[in-house]
């Protein structure tokens, strides 16, 4: 089984990128801030979402699980929604990039067992991806922000800066302490902020956004869960 994403690297110009997914990895609860973990295990237990004392969170997903795609289909009157994460991919152990995603997950599901939960809806990540090398030194200074759409209208959903989650190089340990072997096309998930409302929202309209302002450059990607309309 192969699973082959077609990206652009964005640098000083842009060059097509054919990367071969291996291993997928979501990690939660990785916040700097154990209050904002706090604020993160509150929204889910609102929701009755089972949640463990896991810190972090550790979910692997099967590793076609992941698409660039602007649409995923989900099962009809199901209940799920996105949240807003940066992504890491390995060229290698030691080489790797970054873009923004979401882990789509099933909430009705996720009062039984998260992983599964995560299992039956596909990762969303953006086409467009950064050399990490090209943002380390201002890590922290990145904004990430997702919007979902409520009664028809866009709204903010989720924001803060990188410095509110684990860099990368503590996500790589922790990330380490399970995956086995090298990480030459892994992707990892790595959590994500808490929800500016408090509450879920399972709207399918979901829009990503990973900011530079020292660059004056983003990725953005916007996603729609589509229920299946064939089965009766």
């Amino acid at each position: 089984m192969t699973n082959k994403l077609e990206l652009v690297v964005e640098s000083a110009t842009s060059e097509k990128l054919t990367f071969e997914v291996r291993k997928m990895l979501n990690l939660g609860r990785t916040a700097r801030d154990p209050r904002d973990t706090l604020k993160h295990l509150e929204e889910l237990q609102r929701a009755g979402i089972k949640v463990s004392k896991e810190i972090p969170s550790y979910n692997p997903k099967v590793r076609d699980r992941i698409t660039t795609g602007n649409k995923i289909e989900v099962l009809p009157n199901s209940k799920t929604s996105g949240e807003v994460e940066y992504v890491l991919l390995f060229n290698d152990d030691n080489s790797f990039y970054v873009t923004v995603g979401s882990d789509h997950t099933d909430r009705e599901l996720g009062k039984y067992n998260i992983v599964l939960s995560k299992q039956v809806c596909l990762n969303v990540i953006s086409p467009k991806i950064w050399r990490y090398e090209d943002v380390k030194g201002h890590w922290d200074d990145l904004i990430m922000r997702a919007w979902v759409k409520k009664n028809g209208q866009r709204q903010l959903y989720q924001e803060g800066r990188l410095v509110k989650i684990l860099r990368p190089e503590e996500l790589i340990e922790k990330a380490r302490l399970r995956v086995t072997g090298d990480l030459k096309g892994a992707v990892i998930y790595s959590g994500t902020f808490p929800i500016i409302d408090g509450e879920l929202c399972f709207s399918p309209y979901f829009e990503m956004e990973l900011l530079d302002e020292h660059r004056g450059r983003h990725i953005k990607h916007i996603y729609n869960a589509e229920p299946i309309t064939w089965f009766k």
